[in-house]
């Protein structure tokens, strides 16, 4: 026994001797504003510091925080060897970060590789709920462009938006100011406050408020309810990381910010075979069943997919009542349908699908997100996410009566090309290109759809920002000359992105950016451009500088030649299948589709450069199909009877439970089987019928 009690006074000895140690040492060894306010508060004892928390490294080293910084820090040692996203629930409150992506068509980033499986977002939640979080780059899974054009991106492909984990925008090392942050204001809770938070595993939910609140894009007290304060994927330049840390220091186990716990009571129903079409065992569309991220992809063909959602299990510190609020970060509003009673704690959701929304940023993106918030009078908590993701290569019409009228399982990519940013020196050629006078096809609709002056203030800005142009690309590869070079393609972008701003003419409402929009729209929208001038834009293709802009065309045509839209007649005109007049809205979004592909390919193929391919989708989420269905509704009951589906230049009669009708709709229903051919693509062949069962005797 003695031996015993020596040995535990000569470890509580050294624990204790430890520990003063630790409580000897700053916070940080930065020197900075933030540093100065969190060390002196934590030498007056009123802020925790970071003796509770650990940073873990998975990248290997290759985006490591300088620990040195923050000598009060423990880090996991045990994970310096393991690449890749966290696996393990760490029990310590942990934060860290991993520097590792592929490629958009690879797996991509490491947030979207987990997201796309019900089992990750599970795991997000679990470690979220524990007291950690990690902060992943994106890499080109949220970037402006599509298909990866001109250098672009492929738009927002992250399938879901949650507050399990942050995304930085960029690539590695972007972030790093995103763990500087969270330490800091980590650092800065008061000791109680800390203490608890760590106990009831609240600490990454109360970060995550604190650090959504401080977005420099968060002006007002109402922009938090908006996507302002919520993207998917923040921006580094918008960390106000003071604001932070004064807010975390100010926060008293009374000030805590409620947890909102979600739960789905009831769902729509879909069925594959009669609401969505896939191989067999597809792809999971409810992507995320977790208490704080719920996600689902709508793949279904009905009007409207609806939920009614809980909230009952909502945790709140603070003995007050709650106010639930549900906001659209994202997404058209007039698609989004939210019936709530005040006090109540239920909440019924009626969603209908969407086209791709612009997001403040200029990125293309295909989901629809909902924010659920809990207020409790001190603090208003971090959202739980509901999101609703619709797959980038469909395109669902309605009718006037609100019913789904065509789907479009392989659209086309709806990019015009244009430079994504708006210093490119390619607008400089587009200005020229607009405003150029000449007897060819590109100026005679040049003329029909802009005024003369604006045709001549497009010019003049083209005439100031061209002897900046020459300057630049005159020494542009001139080895000896790099910083010179580089001096002047910042102030040609510069001076280029002003001018984009600028009015076209002084009388004119319309700015240049908007002016080049709007000849671009209406080439896009004429429908029957093509049919009125084959033979020239035929022509105009043979002589086109991109090498494939005959084949692209003809791609093009052939696409929708198969699905019903076009006829190609003996002598080779192409024609519409319905009148002109009686083009339905999925015709005409198909032909804007060919129209796209002349304008880069045909008629400004100098200065647009856009992907012919169609829209791109994560093989993991969808099996492609090459074709479009248009519904069938009883003209008095108004009731579904089935579509028609256009593929190979031929149509099937279905039935409203996805039953082949091979001798039309009045005969008799086979069941179908849906399987891939050998082009990867999901087709359908008939069901063969069960043979008879047939009683034996001895």
């Amino acid at each position: 026994m003695l031996i015993q009690s020596t040995a535990c006074l000569c470890l509580l000895a050294f624990l204790t001797l430890g520990l003063s140690d630790v409580l000897a040492q700053p916070v940080t060894t930065r020197t900075d504003k933030v540093a100065e306010l969190i060390n002196d508060w934590f030498a007056k004892g009123t802020a925790a510091g970071l003796q509770a928390i650990t940073y873990e490294n998975r990248d290997g080293q290759h985006s490591p925080l300088n620990t040195a910084q923050y000598p009060q820090l423990q880090v996991n040692k045990g994970a310096e060897n393991e690449k890749g996203a966290a696996t393990l629930v760490r029990s310590q409150p942990t934060l860290g970060n991993c520097s590792m992506a592929s490629g958009a068509t690879q797996m991509g980033c490491l947030p979207r590789i987990i997201m796309m499986d019900p089992g990750g977002n599970l795991f997000l939640a679990k470690q979220y709920l524990s007291n950690n979080l990690f902060i992943y780059p994106e890499h080109q899974d949220y970037d402006i462009g599509a298909n990866g054009n001109a250098g672009g991106g492929y738009g927002d492909l992250l399938p879901l938006n949650t507050p399990c984990v942050l995304i930085s925008q960029g690539s590695s090392f972007t972030d790093q100011p995103f763990l500087k942050a969270l330490l800091s204001a980590t650092a800065a809770f008061p000791p109680e406050t800390q203490k608890l938070l760590i106990e009831k595993r609240l600490l990454m939910p109360t970060l995550q408020s604190i650090f959504r609140r401080s977005n420099t894009a968060v002006q007002t007290p109402e922009d938090y309810f908006t996507g302002k304060a919520h993207p998917p994927v923040f921006d580094g330049a918008q960390i106000d990381e003071e604001k932070m840390v004064r807010i975390a220091h100010d926060m008293t186990p009374a000030k805590i910010p409620p947890l909102v716990l979600l739960r789905v009571i009831e769902e729509s129903k879909i069925e594959p075979g009669k609401n969505f079409f896939e191989l067999a065992n597809p792809h999971p569309w409810k992507l995320s069943d977790t208490p704080v991220s719920i996600a689902r992809i709508l793949r279904g063909n009905e009007a409207e997919h609806g939920m009614l959602i809980g909230f009952d299990k909502t945790v709140n510190l603070v003995k007050a009542p709650l106010k639930m609020r549900a906001a659209v970060l994202q997404g058209d509003p007039r698609f989004v349908h939210i019936e709530s009673e005040p006090g109540g704690d239920v909440m019924r959701l009626r969603i209908r699908w969407e086209p791709p929304v612009i997001t403040a940023t200029g990125i293309r993106s295909h989901r629809i997100d909902i924010g659920i918030f809990a207020d409790n009078g001190s603090s208003i908590s971090t959202p739980a996410i509901i999101s609703f993701y619709m797959l980038p290569n469909e395109m669902h019409f309605y009718d006037e009566k609100g019913r789904v009228s065509e789907i479009h399982y392989q659209t086309h990519n709806p990019d015009f090309g244009l430079p994504v940013t708006d210093t490119d020196p390619r607008w400089v050629k587009i200005l020229l290109a607009f405003s150029m006078k000449d007897t060819n096809l590109r100026s005679r609709l040049l003329d029909q759809i802009l005024t003369p002056d604006e045709r001549s203030g497009l010019q003049q800005h083209y005439v100031v920002l061209k002897p900046l142009l020459d300057a630049f690309t005159a020494i542009e590869n001139a080895d000896k000359r790099k910083d010179e070079a580089a001096q002047l393609r910042a102030k040609l972008g510069e001076a280029t992105s002003s001018a984009l701003k600028k009015k076209v003419t002084e009388k004119s409402d319309l700015t240049v950016r908007a002016t080049i929009d709007k000849v671009l729209n209406a080439i896009a929208g004429f429908y029957p451009f093509y049919l009125g001038s084959q033979r020239e834009l035929d022509a105009l293709a043979a002589a086109s500088p991109k090498s494939t802009a005959v084949a692209d065309v003809r791609a093009e045509l052939h696409r929708l030649i198969m699905q019903g839209v076009l006829v190609e007649q003996a002598s080779g005109q192409i024609d519409t299948m319905s009148p002109p007049e009686k083009l339905s809205l999925g015709e005409r979004y198909m032909l804007r589709g060919l129209n796209l592909t002349l304008l880069s390919q045909v008629l400004f193929p100098d200065v647009l450069d856009r992907s012919t391919a169609p829209a791109y989708v994560s093989p993991r989420l969808t099996t492609l199909k090459q074709w479009r269905d248009v519904y069938r509704y009883d003209p008095t009951s108004g009731a579904l009877q089935g579509w028609i589906r256009y593929a190979d230049a031929r149509i099937a009669n279905f039935d409203a439970e996805g039953r082949l009708l091979p001798d039309g709709p009045q005969g008799k229903s086979i069941p179908v089987l849906y399987l891939m051919n050998e082009k990867g693509m999901l087709t359908w062949r008939p069901q063969p019928e069960p043979a008879p069962v047939t009683s034996s005797s001895k």
